[in-house]
């Protein structure tokens, strides 16, 4: 009875767990920009619950098979937001998305902001 309970209760918040990177997936969409997320983190995120699941198959567990495929298609479709904001698959240097600043150190510790140039 009790390890029912645990499994419903770890299922139940894997699943909340998994539903998070749909926050992301929102504040991309309301920003139009994904240049704060990491693409290869995303991906890398997404592969382990695609490991996750090939393993809860394998071995038949429902509670991974659940988590896991919520996890995937989130996380699929976060990392599909990000990479889509970014401008075409085929030529990276679209991904730019706007003017940003650059920051660098004088040798004498001052601090100089330099605009990049519009494209």
């Amino acid at each position: 009875m009790f390890t029912q309970l645990l499994g419903t209760a770890a299922t139940a918040y894997g699943v909340l767990g998994a539903l998070k990177t749909l926050l992301q997936t929102r504040q991309m969409l309301a920003r139009r920009t994904s240049r704060e997320v990491s693409a290869l983190f995303l991906a890398s995120y997404t592969g382990g619950y695609a490991i996750w699941l090939a393993y809860g198959l394998r071995t038949g567990s429902l509670p991974l098979i659940v988590v896991d495929t919520v996890g995937l298609l989130c996380g699929g479709l976060t990392l599909a937001v990000a990479l889509s904001l970014r401008g075409s698959l085929i030529r990276p240097a679209t991904w730019s998305g706007g003017n940003t600043t650059s920051i660098s150190q004088h040798a004498t510790g001052g601090t100089h902001v330099r605009p990049s140039p519009a494209p």
